[in-house]
């Protein structure tokens, strides 16, 4: 299932909806693009964490290459340096704490140091299954007016970076589902996660987000 992400603009261009569709580190010559992963779907009833984390790094391989993020604030814990250390994405991705610094990982095996998660954990104020265009299934997800305006700041602060800082990482549960990069600041706050959805897989991820 190949998901991508939408990040839908308040303001009009040209008369139509402006959107900055998610590709995952296209502006990033090394590795190169990186394949936009599928969606981890919870199960229904199983609350899903949603964040969205600015990246420092991305490379691909069975080595980590990269030098050690540091473990960010005390809350990361005594063994966080440590987690740090043992990144293997052919594990089942290890619980984070949003103030931490991280590196996880996407469907494709490519690793991703990441900041903070820039929302807090209530961002999400609703989130709904629809149906687009295509008869595919698509979950919408709309944040507070607290995160909207807090996300409105974070895309004008990334956009002004070179790659890959300019990037904001997409993670649903611990990995990341796509890396775009930001061009512009966003306003509005409303994301779609499309992709090859059944309805159940849309109504599942939806209620588990809103």
């Amino acid at each position: 299932m190949v998901v991508t992400v939408v990040l839908v603009l308040a303001a009009l261009v040209a008369g139509l909806g402006a959107a900055l569709v998610a590709g995952g580190g296209a502006s990033d010559p090394q590795p190169g693009p990186t394949p936009t992963a599928p969606a981890p779907v919870p199960s229904m009833g199983k609350a899903a964490s949603f964040e969205l984390r600015q990246v420092y790094f991305q490379e691909s391989g069975d080595i980590q290459r990269r030098p050690l993020l540091p473990p960010g604030p005390a809350g990361g814990g005594k063994d966080a340096t440590r987690d740090l250390l043992r990144v293997d994405c052919d594990l089942k991705p290890r619980p984070t704490a949003p103030d931490d610094n991280v590196i996880l990982c996407d469907a494709f095996s490519f690793r991703y140091g990441l900041g903070p998660s820039e929302l807090s954990p209530d961002a999400v104020a609703d989130a709904i299954a629809l149906q687009g265009a295509f008869d595919d299934w698509v979950v919408q997800v709309t944040l507070t007016d607290d995160a909207a305006s807090v996300f409105e700041d974070v895309t004008k602060r990334v956009s002004g970076a070179g790659p890959p800082l300019n990037q904001l990482a997409i993670v649903l549960n611990s990995a990341v589902v796509s890396a775009p990069a930001v061009q512009e600041p966003i306003k509005g706050g409303v994301l779609q996660i499309t992709g090859s959805f059944t309805q159940a897989e849309a109504e599942a991820l939806a209620a588990s987000l809103g």
